[in-house]
């Protein structure tokens, strides 16, 4: 069975190395669209030789148009008649469950298109070391089923998906899906207070024209990081055993 992944990515230094180590466990192909990251991401890629990195500019902004377009083509010339599964995300989601392989290879064989997927946001009070530990055993809380992060990540690359900004909906013609949510999706965002503050306050910086004129990014302010955090440390449960 044949998986590739297409990562999203742009300055992702810090989490960048636990997303490429987990992928690396499974997947054939990691191709990462980097938007001209700036820090030490070009250096993190040449570590993976199942890395390919597609370079792409949005004039140092963010655009949810442009990503939206990305993710609901990036699958189709590259993954389409080598892959069995593709994955489309952000660099801090983790498509997750137990015995992953064996999940993937059943829904194969029951002619799945696009599985449910349950979204989490995971958290932690500090963030976690790199020493080559997988993500998914250094953090294991994280919220109840989050609307929002229930994305359909995963498909068969054979059928045309068309996401919706932010990747928090898609329209698939004559796809089969499951009854019920049989694999995770595991939000590594907020890893620590000073982490996703800081991050909200540069990607707050880089909205572009268009995401100021529609609303797409108007959540990443100080205060909506300051409350989501204390709100997921408070009412934590644990999703990995």
């Amino acid at each position: 069975m044949i998986i590739h992944a297409h990562i999203l990515s742009w300055n992702e230094e810090k989490i960048l190395p636990f997303t490429l180590d987990y992928y690396s466990t499974f997947c054939n192909k990691i191709f990462v669209w980097d938007n001209m990251s700036t820090d030490n991401s070009d250096k993190i890629y040449k570590k993976y030789p199942n890395v390919i990195v597609k370079k792409w500019s949005s004039d140092n902004t963010i655009n949810d148009l442009r990503y939206k377009q990305i993710k609901s083509t990036c699958y189709r010339e590259i993954s389409r008649n080598e892959a069995d599964w593709v994955i489309v995300c952000d660099c801090d989601e983790i498509l997750y469950h137990p015995n992953l392989i064996d999940k993937l290879k059943e829904l194969k064989d029951r002619n799945i298109d696009t599985p449910k997927i349950d979204g989490r946001d995971m958290v932690s009070e500090v963030f976690p070391v790199y020493d080559g530990e997988l993500i998914t055993s250094k953090i294991k809380y994280g919220s109840s089923t989050y609307e929002p992060m229930c994305k359909n990540i995963l498909f068969n690359p054979k059928k045309d998906v068309e996401f919706g900004f932010g990747g928090h909906s898609y329209h698939c013609r004559d796809c089969s899906t499951t009854n019920d949510f049989e694999l995770n999706l595991l939000h590594y965002k907020f890893l620590s207070l000073d982490y996703v503050s800081g991050r909200y306050k540069i990607l707050n910086s880089r909205l572009s024209d268009y995401n100021k004129k529609t609303g797409f990014g108007s959540h990443y302010t100080q205060k909506n990081a300051t409350e989501y955090m204390e709100l997921l440390l408070n009412n934590k449960i644990k999703i990995i055993n």
